[in-house]
């Protein structure tokens, strides 16, 4: 058949400005966020020029010289056997994702890292470092502590090491903004970090204190402002701030009525997941450091969704679960070996009882209809013209562009569904099941069983009949 396109995102929001296929940004107007600003020289050129063997070099790589000049400590067991053949780049992670910050100054007979690499053996701080092009490295040296105020604070603390006798001398890092998160993202020196000697009583809960001298590795909270910002130097190279708690939604006709009034997490990424005409495309040109990205972001949801759970099991009316309860009075959960059981409601997407409860309601579905008439396989196609005009248009090509390619399979699948469903392509359908998986290459791919009414039951192979997708 002919192949329908589906046009490119020409349709901008009035609102934030973004450039969609369908409204997946701002609410309608209720998420304002502030405006990522062009990334200072040479990072500019280093991400947005593809004629320079240097830039490309940087492009590769990038992921690695964002470790270099990284904060902190990615606490995660990255797979690295997963993805060996020739497809897109698959940044796949297990366990739980976490960042780490350590001491101002390296154990004895340990080599600086991370934080440490502002303030320890400066004098060959590019050695410390060189592990690609040293030319690369010394102008990200010299950008980041020109424009970014976490290392600006790291080098001060340096000096204070270096030029002044202070035995207990530690930085912190502060979790409350006198700022509205809506309008500012660029705060003052003073206000993400002070340097502080002797007590530090008086810090926020999520307060990070460093210590001068320490083996001991703090975990940074992912509420914190400055969790992306210390981990994603290259992405935020001002120290804008991250994600933080209690901000506000923009003003609106039913503000009043509305049960939340914060901007979430899942908010937050989704308004920074978009490309606008007025903003600049730092993230979303940073090739396979954005992968790493949207992953951490993805792994600072979660577990927002499944403290909620843990701090709502009385509203979720957990103690209902009979044969779960049931199970609290044997032997072995009494006494000093009983815990505290969390049930994970079976809306809880991802969770056993949430997969349970879709493969049931399927096999219900087989039960009452029968066998399925039809089995469709729909697999995305990178080379589809719509996301070839978009990566084109943006310097990049489809491996680094994931957002894209869900966002165009997702809006044929529905088109697909729609044709199914309503138009009655195959007849008149009285039930259907499909999931969507992602192959190993990392292309999603969606597995249809179509129903068919008695009347329309195929006797012929409509498979022939099927065009391909």
């Amino acid at each position: 058949g002919t192949y329908i396109d589906i046009g490119d995102p020409i349709w901008e929001c009035p609102h934030c400005k973004a450039m969609i296929w369908f409204s997946l940004c701002c609410s309608d107007g209720k998420i304002q966020l502030p405006l990522l600003h062009e990334p200072p020289h040479p990072l500019n050129h280093l991400l947005f020029n593809n004629q320079d063997p240097k830039t490309k070099n940087f492009q590769q790589y990038i992921r690695i010289y964002n470790l270099m000049f990284a904060f902190t400590s990615p606490g995660i067991k990255f797979d690295k056997s997963y993805n060996t053949g020739k497809g897109p780049p698959t940044f796949r992670i297990h366990r739980q994702t976490h960042h780490l910050i350590g001491s101002l100054l390296p154990m004895p007979n340990n080599p600086p890292k991370f934080a440490q690499l502002y303030i320890y053996d400066t004098d060959n701080e590019i050695i410390n470092r060189l592990s690609q092009n040293p030319l690369i490295i010394i102008a990200i040296k010299d950008m980041l502590d020109h424009h970014n105020h976490y290392a600006q604070r790291f080098r001060m603390a340096r000096d204070k090491l270096h030029y002044a006798a202070v035995p207990d001398l530690k930085m912190k890092l502060i979790s409350q903004r006198q700022t509205d998160g809506r309008l500012y993202n660029l705060p003052t020196t003073t206000e993400v970090v002070s340097l502080i000697v002797g007590d530090e009583h008086s810090a926020d809960k999520r307060d990070i204190i460093i210590e001068k001298k320490s083996g001991l590795l703090k975990r940074i909270h992912e509420l914190h402002p400055a969790y992306l910002p210390l981990q994603y130097p290259l992405l935020y190279p001002k120290g804008e701030d991250g994600y933080k708690l209690n901000i506000p939604h923009k003003d609106h006709a039913n503000i009043d009525a509305a049960k939340r009034k914060q901007v979430t997490l899942c908010e937050y990424f989704c308004y920074r997941l978009q490309s606008r005409t007025n903003e600049a495309q730092t993230i979303l040109h940073s090739r396979r450091l954005f992968q790493q990205w949207i992953i951490d972001g993805y792994c600072m949801i979660e577990p927002q969704k499944l403290n909620y759970v843990r701090q709502h099991q009385q509203q979720l009316r957990v103690d209902k679960y009979i044969n779960l309860t049931g199970s609290n009075d044997h032997l072995e959960t009494l006494g000093r070996d009983r815990g505290k059981r969390i049930i994970l409601p079976s809306s809880f997407v991802g969770s056993q009882r949430y997969m349970e409860q879709l493969y049931f309601d399927g096999m219900a579905i087989c039960g009452h209809l029968g066998f399925p008439d039809l089995f469709l396989t729909m697999t995305c196609n990178p080379t589809w013209p719509e996301i070839q005009r978009k990566v084109t248009q943006s310097n990049l090509t489809p491996n680094n562009c994931p957002d894209i390619i869900t966002r165009v399979f997702k809006i044929k699948l529905n088109q697909l569904m729609n044709d199914l469903k309503h138009d009655n392509i195959f007849g008149n359908i009285i039930g259907y099941i499909y999931t969507i998986e992602w192959q190993k290459r990392g292309l999603p791919h969606a597995y249809i069983l179509i129903f068919l009414h008695p009347s329309n039951k195929p006797k012929h192979n409509y498979l022939k009949l099927c065009p391909t997708i």
